[in-house]
């Protein structure tokens, strides 16, 4: 099945994964099989009820929301009413959703209608609460889209395991959050073998060295690092990952509004909601946030 590529005006297949037509490979993450990119990642700035054909519009509204700062990105997203008028959102509890034409089925289940259109089919895939969580988020980090998960660690599992397969490398900072810490010098060796190099972030000569060319996958760090608060030289760090064809994971959990990784060059942009983003220690979930080829490129060469 092709879908549209909203950004290059290309016709791209859509499988489980993200398609890069520059590199010709998938990239990024899994999705649900039976919905497209355009279904499943949503613009933060995008209108829900849009027509079916692509809206030429929305690159110039990214590139405009990437280069605000996090505060002005947020009160400039859309704010989504109650179900009865309510000036806060409903939350919604349910886990499937009513479908009442046989055809409506059909055109869900075939990718055409999404949750960008308020189609739902399955609050695994998205549920109208957490699909304006992730738009928000988008918002915050000045990225293209945003998927929610059920914990910080879970976020940061996708994206290891996605973005690595067998026999990759990993270079990471030693200051890590120690559940990061031992996914990678535990669990991904043992059961992916995929193994991690972990150098002192602030020695820009060592991260450099210890990234090989053509076999490290992600370099990873934390902005500001937990518990240590070590600060990472973000702008820095990604023109040498650049260099290298190496993919940053900046783990931001103890910085929203205060940086913004992927304004500085990172790839993919990881958060623990249960921290900062959550205020009051009582939710345990995650999020990463994802950067298009296109708006990388202009915040790279503008």
């Amino acid at each position: 099945m092709l879908k549209l590529d909203y950004y290059n005006k290309q016709e791209l297949s859509w499988h489980t994964s993200c398609y890069n037509s520059r590199e010709k490979k998938n990239f990024f993450f899994s999705t649900p099989p039976l919905q497209s990119m355009a279904d499943t990642y949503v613009l933060a700035t995008q209108k829900r009820n849009r027509s079916d054909e692509p809206d030429g519009g929305d690159s110039k509204k990214l590139m405009l929301h990437a280069e605000a700062d996090p505060a002005a990105a947020l009160a400039s997203a859309r704010h989504e009413f109650g179900e009865h008028g309510g000036v806060n959102m409903s939350i919604e509890a349910s886990a499937t959703f009513t479908v009442m034409e046989p055809e409506t089925m059909r055109r869900m289940f075939t990718g055409e209608l999404g949750p960008d259109r308020d189609f739902f089919i399955y609050s695994r895939h998205f549920n109208p609460t957490v699909l304006n969580l992730s738009r928000l988020m988008a918002a915050l980090e000045g990225t293209e889209a945003a998927y929610c998960t059920a914990s910080g660690m879970s976020a940061i599992s996708v994206v290891l395991m996605q973005l690595c397969s067998q026999g990759d490398h990993v270079v990471a900072s030693r200051t890590l959050y120690g559940g990061t810490h031992a996914l990678l010098s535990h669990f991904l060796p043992r059961t992916c073998g995929t193994t991690t190099s972990f150098v002192e972030v602030t020695d820009l000569a060592m991260v450099d060295e210890a990234m090989v060319e053509g076999k490290t996958k992600v370099l990873y760090f934390e902005s500001i690092s937990n518990p240590t608060l070590t600060v990472a030289n973000i702008p820095e760090l990604c023109r040498m990952a650049r260099r290298k064809g190496v993919t940053v994971v900046v783990d931001n959990t103890f910085a929203p509004m205060v940086l913004s990784p992927a304004r500085l060059g990172a790839d993919v942009v990881v958060h623990s909601i249960s921290k900062f983003i959550s205020g009051g220690a009582d939710i345990i979930a995650g999020i990463f946030v994802v950067l298009p080829f296109s708006l990388r490129f202009f915040l790279i060469h503008h």
